[in-house]
Protein backbone atom coordinates (compact mmCIF):
# COMPACT_ATOMS: atom_id res chain seq x y z
CA UNK A 1 0.00 0.00 0.00
CA UNK A 2 1.36 3.42 -0.98
CA UNK A 3 1.90 5.82 1.93
CA UNK A 4 -0.75 8.40 2.81
CA UNK A 5 -0.43 11.28 5.24
CA UNK A 6 -2.86 13.38 7.23
CA UNK A 7 -1.23 16.80 7.04
CA UNK A 8 -3.85 19.16 8.47
CA UNK A 9 -7.40 19.81 9.66
CA UNK A 10 -9.66 22.80 10.15
CA UNK A 11 -13.10 23.44 11.56
CA UNK A 12 -16.01 25.81 11.38
CA UNK A 13 -18.51 26.45 14.18
CA UNK A 14 -21.78 28.33 13.55
CA UNK A 15 -22.13 31.75 15.18
CA UNK A 16 -25.18 30.91 17.31
CA UNK A 17 -24.16 29.67 20.76
CA UNK A 18 -26.93 27.96 22.74
CA UNK A 19 -26.74 27.71 26.53
CA UNK A 20 -28.60 25.29 28.76
CA UNK A 21 -31.35 27.78 29.52
CA UNK A 22 -32.69 27.19 26.02
CA UNK A 23 -33.52 23.62 27.07
CA UNK A 24 -34.06 24.00 30.79
CA UNK A 25 -37.31 25.82 30.13
CA UNK A 26 -38.60 22.43 29.02
CA UNK A 27 -36.53 20.37 31.46
CA UNK A 28 -34.31 18.82 28.78
CA UNK A 29 -30.94 19.95 30.13
CA UNK A 30 -31.49 18.07 33.39
CA UNK A 31 -30.57 14.82 31.68
CA UNK A 32 -28.09 12.47 33.31
CA UNK A 33 -25.64 9.86 32.10
CA UNK A 34 -25.61 9.56 28.31
CA UNK A 35 -27.93 12.59 28.05
CA UNK A 36 -26.12 14.99 30.35
CA UNK A 37 -25.68 18.00 28.12
CA UNK A 38 -22.67 20.23 27.73
CA UNK A 39 -22.45 23.80 29.03
CA UNK A 40 -22.80 25.33 25.58
CA UNK A 41 -23.15 24.20 21.98
CA UNK A 42 -23.45 25.81 18.53
CA UNK A 43 -26.56 25.62 16.35
CA UNK A 44 -26.70 26.23 12.62
CA UNK A 45 -28.63 29.30 11.55
CA UNK A 46 -31.83 29.01 9.57
CA UNK A 47 -30.84 28.86 5.93
CA UNK A 48 -27.23 27.86 6.69
CA UNK A 49 -26.43 24.90 4.46
CA UNK A 50 -23.99 22.03 4.74
CA UNK A 51 -22.27 23.43 1.65
CA UNK A 52 -21.83 26.77 3.45
CA UNK A 53 -20.22 24.98 6.38
CA UNK A 54 -17.84 22.95 4.19
CA UNK A 55 -16.84 26.06 2.28
CA UNK A 56 -15.99 27.93 5.50
CA UNK A 57 -13.98 25.08 7.01
CA UNK A 58 -12.21 24.23 3.74
CA UNK A 59 -11.28 27.87 3.14
CA UNK A 60 -9.67 28.01 6.59
CA UNK A 61 -7.76 24.83 5.83
CA UNK A 62 -6.59 26.13 2.46
CA UNK A 63 -5.30 29.30 4.10
CA UNK A 64 -3.45 27.36 6.80
CA UNK A 65 -1.80 24.94 4.35
CA UNK A 66 -1.32 27.30 1.42
CA UNK A 67 -3.60 25.30 -0.86
CA UNK A 68 -5.42 26.18 -4.05
CA UNK A 69 -8.46 23.95 -3.63
CA UNK A 70 -9.32 23.78 -7.37
CA UNK A 71 -5.78 22.57 -8.11
CA UNK A 72 -4.86 20.69 -4.94
CA UNK A 73 -7.84 18.37 -4.37
CA UNK A 74 -8.10 15.15 -6.39
CA UNK A 75 -10.74 13.49 -4.18
CA UNK A 76 -13.61 15.06 -2.24
CA UNK A 77 -15.41 12.95 0.35
CA UNK A 78 -18.29 14.23 2.48
CA UNK A 79 -20.43 12.97 5.32
CA UNK A 80 -23.39 15.14 6.41
CA UNK A 81 -25.72 14.36 9.31
CA UNK A 82 -28.76 16.26 7.98
CA UNK A 83 -28.72 16.66 4.20
CA UNK A 84 -29.68 19.94 2.55
CA UNK A 85 -31.62 18.02 -0.09
CA UNK A 86 -32.78 14.40 -0.12
CA UNK A 87 -31.37 12.05 -2.76
CA UNK A 88 -28.51 14.24 -4.02
CA UNK A 89 -26.07 14.51 -1.12
CA UNK A 90 -23.85 17.56 -0.76
CA UNK A 91 -20.57 16.52 -2.43
CA UNK A 92 -21.25 17.96 -5.88
CA UNK A 93 -22.58 21.21 -4.43
CA UNK A 94 -19.49 21.58 -2.24
CA UNK A 95 -17.21 20.82 -5.20
CA UNK A 96 -18.95 23.52 -7.24
CA UNK A 97 -18.63 26.06 -4.43
CA UNK A 98 -14.91 25.29 -3.93
CA UNK A 99 -14.10 25.10 -7.66
CA UNK A 100 -13.03 21.46 -7.41
CA UNK A 101 -13.31 19.49 -10.64
CA UNK A 102 -12.64 15.87 -9.80
CA UNK A 103 -14.08 12.55 -10.97
CA UNK A 104 -13.99 11.39 -7.35
CA UNK A 105 -16.67 13.37 -5.49
CA UNK A 106 -18.34 10.95 -3.10
CA UNK A 107 -21.02 11.31 -0.44
CA UNK A 108 -20.54 8.81 2.39
CA UNK A 109 -23.90 8.47 4.12
CA UNK A 110 -23.04 5.75 6.61
CA UNK A 111 -20.55 5.29 9.49
CA UNK A 112 -21.72 8.44 11.29
CA UNK A 113 -19.45 9.52 14.14
CA UNK A 114 -16.44 7.62 12.75
CA UNK A 115 -17.01 8.48 9.10
CA UNK A 116 -13.83 10.59 9.10
CA UNK A 117 -11.78 7.41 9.58
CA UNK A 118 -13.89 5.50 7.06
CA UNK A 119 -13.34 8.26 4.51
CA UNK A 120 -9.59 8.09 5.21
CA UNK A 121 -9.76 4.41 4.27
CA UNK A 122 -11.72 5.19 1.09
CA UNK A 123 -9.22 7.91 0.13
CA UNK A 124 -6.29 5.56 0.67
CA UNK A 125 -7.90 2.95 -1.57
CA UNK A 126 -8.59 5.48 -4.32
CA UNK A 127 -5.05 6.83 -4.13
CA UNK A 128 -3.66 3.33 -4.47
CA UNK A 129 -5.89 2.37 -7.41
CA UNK A 130 -6.23 5.58 -9.44
CA UNK A 131 -3.12 7.68 -8.99
CA UNK A 132 -4.98 10.43 -7.14
CA UNK A 133 -2.60 12.22 -4.78
CA UNK A 134 -4.75 14.40 -2.52
CA UNK A 135 -8.10 14.23 -0.73
CA UNK A 136 -10.34 16.67 1.12
CA UNK A 137 -12.38 14.83 3.75
CA UNK A 138 -15.42 16.75 5.07
CA UNK A 139 -17.69 16.09 8.06
CA UNK A 140 -20.78 18.19 8.73
CA UNK A 141 -22.89 17.91 11.89
CA UNK A 142 -25.96 20.13 11.54
CA UNK A 143 -28.75 18.18 13.22
CA UNK A 144 -28.67 20.16 16.47
CA UNK A 145 -30.06 23.34 14.95
CA UNK A 146 -32.23 21.57 12.39
CA UNK A 147 -33.78 18.78 14.45
CA UNK A 148 -33.00 18.95 18.17
CA UNK A 149 -33.89 22.63 18.66
CA UNK A 150 -37.41 22.09 17.30
CA UNK A 151 -40.05 23.07 19.87
CA UNK A 152 -41.36 19.49 19.90
CA UNK A 153 -37.89 18.19 20.80
CA UNK A 154 -36.61 20.77 23.28
CA UNK A 155 -38.35 18.94 26.10
CA UNK A 156 -36.35 15.77 25.42
CA UNK A 157 -33.16 15.19 27.41
CA UNK A 158 -31.35 14.04 24.25
CA UNK A 159 -31.74 17.49 22.66
CA UNK A 160 -29.28 19.24 24.99
CA UNK A 161 -26.42 16.96 23.92
CA UNK A 162 -25.75 17.63 20.18
CA UNK A 163 -23.91 20.65 18.85
CA UNK A 164 -23.27 21.71 15.26
CA UNK A 165 -19.99 22.17 13.41
CA UNK A 166 -17.98 21.20 10.36
CA UNK A 167 -14.48 19.74 10.23
CA UNK A 168 -12.30 18.96 7.23
CA UNK A 169 -9.01 17.14 6.84
CA UNK A 170 -6.41 17.03 4.09
CA UNK A 171 -4.72 13.81 2.97
CA UNK A 172 -1.68 13.55 0.71
CA UNK A 173 -0.09 10.51 -0.94
CA UNK A 174 3.29 10.83 0.76
CA UNK A 175 5.02 9.82 3.99
CA UNK A 176 5.25 13.23 5.66
CA UNK A 177 2.81 12.35 8.47
CA UNK A 178 2.02 8.78 7.52
CA UNK A 179 -1.16 6.99 8.47
CA UNK A 180 0.35 3.85 9.97
CA UNK A 181 -2.90 1.93 10.28
CA UNK A 182 -6.63 2.17 9.69
CA UNK A 183 -9.01 -0.35 11.25
CA UNK A 184 -12.75 -0.33 10.49
CA UNK A 185 -15.53 -2.62 11.64
CA UNK A 186 -19.21 -2.92 10.85
CA UNK A 187 -21.50 -4.71 13.32
CA UNK A 188 -24.75 -5.33 11.41
CA UNK A 189 -26.48 -6.87 14.44
CA UNK A 190 -26.69 -3.36 15.95
CA UNK A 191 -27.86 -1.62 12.78
CA UNK A 192 -31.53 -1.38 13.78
CA UNK A 193 -30.97 -0.32 17.38
CA UNK A 194 -31.12 3.40 16.62
CA UNK A 195 -34.44 4.48 15.19
CA UNK A 196 -35.79 7.84 14.07
CA UNK A 197 -39.46 8.28 14.88
CA UNK A 198 -42.27 10.82 14.85
CA UNK A 199 -44.91 10.85 17.57
CA UNK A 200 -47.66 10.83 14.96
CA UNK A 201 -46.40 7.48 13.67
CA UNK A 202 -45.35 8.69 10.22
CA UNK A 203 -42.05 7.76 8.60
CA UNK A 204 -39.46 10.45 7.93
CA UNK A 205 -40.39 10.71 4.25
CA UNK A 206 -44.11 11.17 4.90
CA UNK A 207 -45.90 14.44 5.72
CA UNK A 208 -45.94 14.75 9.53
CA UNK A 209 -47.58 16.81 12.23
CA UNK A 210 -44.78 16.25 14.79
CA UNK A 211 -40.98 16.50 14.64
CA UNK A 212 -38.61 13.61 14.16
CA UNK A 213 -36.64 12.38 17.16
CA UNK A 214 -34.35 9.48 18.05
CA UNK A 215 -36.08 6.65 19.89
CA UNK A 216 -34.06 5.95 23.03
CA UNK A 217 -35.60 3.51 25.51
CA UNK A 218 -33.84 2.81 28.82
CA UNK A 219 -32.97 -0.70 27.67
CA UNK A 220 -31.58 0.56 24.37
CA UNK A 221 -29.51 3.27 26.06
CA UNK A 222 -28.03 0.73 28.49
CA UNK A 223 -27.01 -1.50 25.58
CA UNK A 224 -25.44 1.39 23.66
CA UNK A 225 -23.42 2.53 26.68
CA UNK A 226 -22.18 -1.00 27.32
CA UNK A 227 -21.16 -1.49 23.67
CA UNK A 228 -19.52 1.91 23.36
CA UNK A 229 -17.44 1.38 26.47
CA UNK A 230 -16.01 -1.78 24.90
CA UNK A 231 -15.94 -1.05 21.18
CA UNK A 232 -13.74 2.04 21.24
CA UNK A 233 -10.88 0.82 23.47
CA UNK A 234 -10.84 -2.45 21.55
CA UNK A 235 -10.63 -0.87 18.10
CA UNK A 236 -7.99 1.62 19.28
CA UNK A 237 -5.89 -1.25 20.65
CA UNK A 238 -6.31 -3.09 17.34
CA UNK A 239 -5.15 -0.05 15.34
CA UNK A 240 -2.16 0.41 17.65
CA UNK A 241 -1.18 -3.24 17.20
CA UNK A 242 -1.48 -2.88 13.41
CA UNK A 243 0.80 0.18 13.61
CA UNK A 244 3.21 -1.81 15.79
CA UNK A 245 2.94 0.47 18.79
CA UNK A 246 1.63 -0.01 22.33
CA UNK A 247 -1.28 1.98 23.73
CA UNK A 248 1.22 3.58 26.11
CA UNK A 249 2.86 5.05 22.99
CA UNK A 250 -0.26 7.09 22.16
CA UNK A 251 0.79 10.72 22.23
CA UNK A 252 -2.63 12.22 21.56
CA UNK A 253 -6.03 10.56 21.40
CA UNK A 254 -8.94 12.14 19.49
CA UNK A 255 -12.32 10.40 19.52
CA UNK A 256 -15.93 11.18 18.84
CA UNK A 257 -17.55 12.73 21.92
CA UNK A 258 -21.05 11.42 22.63
CA UNK A 259 -20.89 12.21 26.36
CA UNK A 260 -18.49 13.07 29.16
CA UNK A 261 -18.96 9.55 30.58
CA UNK A 262 -17.78 7.83 27.39
CA UNK A 263 -14.76 10.14 27.18
CA UNK A 264 -13.73 9.32 30.74
CA UNK A 265 -14.32 5.59 30.36
CA UNK A 266 -12.30 5.38 27.14
CA UNK A 267 -9.33 7.18 28.70
CA UNK A 268 -9.39 4.92 31.72
CA UNK A 269 -9.67 1.75 29.62
CA UNK A 270 -6.64 2.83 27.58
CA UNK A 271 -4.80 4.00 30.73
CA UNK A 272 -4.23 7.46 29.31
CA UNK A 273 -4.00 10.71 31.28
CA UNK A 274 -6.72 13.28 30.68
CA UNK A 275 -4.29 15.69 29.00
CA UNK A 276 -3.57 13.09 26.28
CA UNK A 277 -7.23 13.03 25.21
CA UNK A 278 -8.25 16.12 23.24
CA UNK A 279 -11.99 16.86 23.23
CA UNK A 280 -14.36 19.82 23.40
CA UNK A 281 -17.58 18.36 24.78
CA UNK A 282 -18.27 21.02 27.42
CA UNK A 283 -18.02 23.79 24.80
CA UNK A 284 -19.48 22.12 21.72
CA UNK A 285 -21.48 19.08 22.82
CA UNK A 286 -21.70 15.96 20.71
CA UNK A 287 -20.34 16.98 17.32
CA UNK A 288 -21.05 13.58 15.75
CA UNK A 289 -18.65 12.93 12.83
CA UNK A 290 -17.27 16.48 12.88
CA UNK A 291 -15.71 15.90 16.32
CA UNK A 292 -12.66 14.14 14.89
CA UNK A 293 -11.40 16.82 12.45
CA UNK A 294 -12.46 19.72 14.72
CA UNK A 295 -10.53 18.26 17.65
CA UNK A 296 -7.57 17.30 15.48
CA UNK A 297 -7.27 21.00 14.67
CA UNK A 298 -7.57 21.82 18.37
CA UNK A 299 -4.85 19.31 19.23
CA UNK A 300 -2.48 20.70 16.60
CA UNK A 301 -3.18 24.34 17.41
CA UNK A 302 -2.61 23.82 21.13
CA UNK A 303 0.69 22.03 20.63
CA UNK A 304 -0.63 18.81 22.13
CA UNK A 305 0.59 16.84 19.11
CA UNK A 306 4.38 16.90 19.17
CA UNK A 307 6.68 16.05 16.30
CA UNK A 308 7.45 12.35 16.21
CA UNK A 309 4.45 11.39 18.36
CA UNK A 310 1.49 9.21 17.47
CA UNK A 311 -1.91 10.81 16.92
CA UNK A 312 -4.59 8.15 17.37
CA UNK A 313 -8.19 8.53 16.18
CA UNK A 314 -11.07 6.35 17.31
CA UNK A 315 -14.76 6.03 17.97
CA UNK A 316 -18.04 4.29 17.30
CA UNK A 317 -21.25 5.28 15.53
CA UNK A 318 -24.99 5.25 16.15
CA UNK A 319 -25.88 2.32 18.41
CA UNK A 320 -22.57 0.58 17.74
CA UNK A 321 -22.96 -0.55 14.12
CA UNK A 322 -19.59 0.99 13.16
CA UNK A 323 -16.28 1.36 14.97
CA UNK A 324 -12.97 2.61 13.60
CA UNK A 325 -9.51 3.77 14.56
CA UNK A 326 -6.40 5.11 12.84
CA UNK A 327 -2.82 5.84 13.87
CA UNK A 328 -0.95 8.81 12.39
CA UNK A 329 2.79 9.28 12.94
CA UNK A 330 3.05 13.06 13.25
CA UNK A 331 6.34 14.27 11.77
CA UNK A 332 5.64 17.34 9.61
CA UNK A 333 8.40 18.93 7.60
Amino acid sequence: MKPMSLVGAAGYLPETIVENGFFEAEGAARGTGMFKGSKTRHHVAKGETATDMIERAATRLATKLGLSLPKDVDILLANVTCLDMPFTGVGASAAKRLGIKSPFVIDVHNSGCVSFVYMMAIARGLMASTGAKTALVCNVQNAAGRVFRHEDNRKRAQSAVPGDGCGVGYLVANDECPVRSIVTHCYPDYADDMRVLSDDGHSWWEPRSTALHIDFTEERVASIVSRGNTLVPNVVKEACAAAEIKTRDIGTLVTNQPSHIFLRNWREALELPKEAHVESFEEHGNLFGAALPINIERALASGRVTKGSHLVLGGFSHAGDYAASAVVHWQPG
